[in-house]
């Protein structure tokens, strides 16, 4: 998909509809994390995919979620040896 502009009207609710073309171009479906970035200077917003980290490391590699936390297995290893 070539970069493009599509006028959305936001309703009452605050809300503004991703079109379809959109969510293909980026592999996006229902339950996707998006992150909201705000350039208010610039009157920007910018969508991206949320990539989730390891809470200890930062690492991004074969994570596991755990009560809203995500842990990678080098730092599961190092808790299980405490």
């Amino acid at each position: 998909m070539r970069n493009s502009a599509t006028v959305r009207l936001i309703d009452e609710l605050g809300r503004i509809v991703l079109p379809v073309e959109a969510r293909q171009a980026m592999n996006w479906g229902e339950k996707t994390p998006v992150e909201i970035w705000i350039n208010a200077t610039d009157h920007e917003i910018i969508l991206r995919q949320h990539r989730f980290v390891c809470t200890y490391c930062g690492s991004m590699d074969n994570l596991k979620a755990y009560q809203n936390k995500h842990i990678c297995p080098d730092c599961q290893r190092a808790i299980a040896t405490l």
